[in-house]
């Protein structure tokens, strides 16, 4: 599990130039994406995101895959907190 933390938002939102009062609470849903994406080296080219619920800071975070083109991401309680779809060609979703 990976632990989201005050520091990990703070370089995110200055590189993405990100000034919302609101990451003082909650994690940016695309630096959540972006961390599973990496963690679990995928390079998926192009992808759907279903926001389900918010990460918050200091929220531990964990990956599941349901299948080879769907990792769900969850929280220490196996809540989901989002879901991310890759996009296969002339697939629809």
């Amino acid at each position: 599990m990976i632990e989201i933390l005050p520091k990990q938002i703070e370089t995110y939102l200055s590189l993405v130039n990100d000034v919302n009062p609101i990451h003082q609470y909650i994690a940016p849903g695309q630096m959540i994406v972006q961390i599973a994406l990496v963690h679990n080296k995928l390079n998926w080219a192009s992808y759907k995101v279903n926001y389900v619920e918010v990460v918050e800071v200091y929220e531990f975070i964990k990956f599941d895959f349901e299948n080879k083109n769907k990792l769900v991401i969850k929280n220490q309680n196996d809540k989901v907190k989002i879901i991310v779809l890759k996009n296969e060609l002339g697939a629809v979703y």
